[in-house]
């Protein structure tokens, strides 16, 4: 399960924004996670509230998660498109496989909300 890792990163990035706001407390933080990220969001949340008990500066922070939708462009005809497939998706409005992937990939915090 790389979400445990995943969000032991993510506790020493908060600790490092917090340490460098003079924060005395992270209250929240908000992530952005694209659909084919390969993360489990029920499983990153878990983890989060398990290993943020071990620090006092986050015991009480919470998570949220935005899920990036898959996007696409097409190279050929220039439309964009979002879709619920995976890969080897072809354009619908003109059926090429020339295709560049705009969004769906992300992971990172997109904002952190502090108590100084």
């Amino acid at each position: 399960m790389h979400e445990v890792s995943i969000a032991l990163g993510m506790i020493d990035e908060l600790m490092r924004i917090a340490r460098d706001n003079n924060a005395k407390k992270v209250t929240g933080v908000k992530l952005k996670i694209g659909k084919m990220s390969g993360i489990v969001t029920d499983s990153l949340m878990f983890a989060f509230d398990a290993v943020k008990l071990e620090h006092p500066m986050l015991s009480s922070a919470t998570i949220l998660i935005e899920e990036v939708p898959l996007m696409y462009g097409c190279e050929k005809c220039n439309k964009t498109f979002e879709t619920e497939n995976l890969p080897f998706q072809s354009c619908p409005f003109c059926g090429s496989y020339s295709l560049k992937l705009l969004s769906g990939e992300e992971m990172h915090i997109e904002n952190v909300e502090v108590d100084v």
